[in-house]
């Protein structure tokens, strides 16, 4: 890769993938996340710091995902169903709308279609007597593409309990 003029070298295209020249690799001005550019990744930031927090499921009650015997995680539970978020996305907290009992639980969110789930996190959260209510938990997950269907299981100390989750996420 060589330096030259920018006047003599063409500015990438949006997005571009090459690699030929210093220009290439800072990236066109409209790059965005989807792009490999250093101009890319900074979109990326910025929209990431930047764009307005969304949850799921809104309007409506959260999803209540049961675990199975002590420390085995239960079955697959869909939280957000493929299709309904139709931009790339990542999630930052996990939001407890109501836990079943005074217990220790570990939730696990995945991403892909039924049968192929992929982990994408875990958090770990505790209810005990002293507790009125539930949070959020942080909660960050990679860039997940559009259209991701998004699966939960959760587990707990002493087993067979059961959480109401959704997810709180930004899109890009």
């Amino acid at each position: 890769m060589t330096y030259q003029n920018p006047t003599t070298v063409p500015v990438p295209s949006q997005d571009s993938a090459d690699n030929n020249y210093f220009q290439d690799v800072i990236g066109n001005k409209t790059d965005t996340s989807a792009g490999d550019s250093i101009y890319s990744h900074v979109h990326t930031l910025e929209e990431h710091v930047h764009s307005a927090s969304i949850v799921y499921p809104t309007l409506a009650t959260a999803v209540t995902v049961s675990a199975g015997a002590s420390w085995v995680l239960g079955s697959f539970v869909e939280i957000v169903p493929a299709s309904t978020i139709t931009s790339a996305f990542d999630i930052h907290y996990i939001y407890v709308d109501s836990i079943s009992a005074n217990d220790t639980y570990e939730l696990v969110l995945y991403k892909g279609a039924e049968s192929s789930e992929i982990e994408v996190g875990r958090v770990r959260f505790s209810k005990t007597a002293a507790q009125e209510g539930t949070d959020n938990q942080p909660f960050q997950t990679p860039l997940i593409a559009a259209n991701e269907r998004i699966s939960a299981k959760v587990a707990s100390s002493s087993g067979s309990n059961n959480v109401s989750v959704g997810i709180m996420y930004h899109i890009y």
